[in-house]
């Protein structure tokens, strides 16, 4: 190719066809709507309500199968399973909640059940209105009673919006990479975002609103900078090897 062409490296060009485009079709789109609602109000059905009962379950008892009372859900099985994670979201919330961690956790499942999650664990009903479906005054209410200032609700948010969707997605992220380590490395790349998000968020909005940084400041900037050292180098790694890959000996 070197002869031929002159070129110091190997070209590469990337071919794609581009689909015929088409007038949007009402009926088309109709009966995609009704699809896709049938298929949230299956997976609503299912995936969600058994979600939601088995996070009810392990919040009510303990490890010893005893119901936990009223007051002492910080003993319960659900408690201490999501305890450890807690501490993770402190540069994000500004406190270890278990009950932020339980509701990340099970949003790995379905996004929807960190909305189910939430209420559960916080017994979060006279807030929505169910004929109406809205909150009931203002959403600093809802922040107030999980424990947390609006701009730490709104990092929280956003973590959860960056974090990977849901094991479905997962599985098509494996079907379609057909490989384990690049797998992990965007599951890696999607949880790192997450975090960084939610901490600039939540940081940032803290020092604007109160004057102050957030608490974990320093946990946060750590676990940042040390996302930004990983994934500069693997870029710098992959920039090298392609390099190798496509020149010319």
């Amino acid at each position: 190719i070197k002869v031929v062409t002159a070129a110091k490296f190997r070209k590469s060009f990337f071919i794609i066809e581009l689909p015929e485009y088409k007038v949007p079709s009402l009926k088309f789109a109709f009966f995609s709507m009704l699809e896709r609602g049938k298929a949230y109000i299956i997976k609503a059905g299912t995936i969600i309500l058994v979600c939601n009962t088995v996070v009810q379950i392990m919040q009510s008892f303990n490890w010893s199968f005893q119901v936990v009372e009223e007051g002492l859900e910080d003993t319960s099985i659900l408690a201490s399973i999501s305890r450890p994670f807690a501490y993770l979201l402190i540069p994000i919330v500004g406190v270890a909640a278990w009950q932020l961690a339980a509701a990340a956790i099970t949003g790995f499942i379905a996004k929807e059940n960190v909305v189910g999650t939430i209420a559960t664990v916080y017994a979060i009903t006279n807030l929505v209105d169910p004929d109406e479906l809205e909150l009931v005054g203002e959403g600093n209410a809802v922040a107030v009673a999980m424990g947390i200032t609006k701009v730490a609700a709104l990092a929280y948010l956003l973590f959860n919006l960056y974090t990977p969707p849901c094991f479905a997605a997962l599985g098509a992220m494996n079907s379609e990479m057909q490989s384990k380590k690049w797998l992990w490395g965007a599951i890696g790349l999607q949880l790192a975002t997450g975090f960084t998000v939610g901490f600039l968020v939540y940081q940032i909005g803290t020092l604007i609103t109160t004057g102050t940084i957030g608490a974990g400041f320093l946990g946060g900037l750590l676990a940042v900078i040390c996302f930004a050292i990983i994934i500069t180098s693997i870029a710098i790694r992959n920039k090298k090897q392609i390099a190798l890959e496509y020149k010319m000996s």
